[in-house]
């Protein structure tokens, strides 16, 4: 025998654990999701965008609304569904109800309208990660 299979099968535990991380690392390769997204397919070609890119476009929205400081936006695909979740940093005075109504309506058009998903909308969860003070030299 070789080395390695004499390392391989020196004990239960280190069986074990290294029949555990390669199936843990085929599990991550099998289930991970696509760097690119399909926007649009026809004969002559696709349309593809790419994640990074779909995030910093629905971040950019949200940065652009009075009161919302940073975001940092995770979509992820469930079959036919967009999830989109967003963390917030904002301002004190801030209405929050109001910037959910607003970012709702309006990541809901980009996925519709800019980018023309004709797929289901899922849920777009909002959460606020921190208070940052108005500027004082203002």
């Amino acid at each position: 025998m070789s080395f390695l299979t004499d390392f391989w099968f020196s004990s239960p535990i280190t069986t074990i654990l290294i029949g555990g991380g390669l199936a843990l690392l085929l599990v991550l390769l099998l289930f991970r999701q696509p760097r690119s997204l399909p926007l649009a397919s026809t004969e002559s070609g696709n349309l593809l965008i790419s994640r990074r890119a779909l995030h910093r476009m629905v971040e950019a929205c949200c940065e652009q609304v009075r009161g919302v400081v940073s975001a940092n936006a995770s979509i992820t695909i469930r079959g036919d569904q967009f999830n989109t979740k967003l963390r917030l940093k904002v301002r004190p005075e801030a209405k929050l109800d109001a910037i959910q109504g607003y970012l709702t309506q309006e990541i809901t058009n980009i996925y519709r309208e800019n980018l023309g998903l004709s797929t289901e909308i899922g849920p777009i969860e909002l959460k606020v990660v921190g208070v940052i003070p108005a500027d004082p030299s203002f």
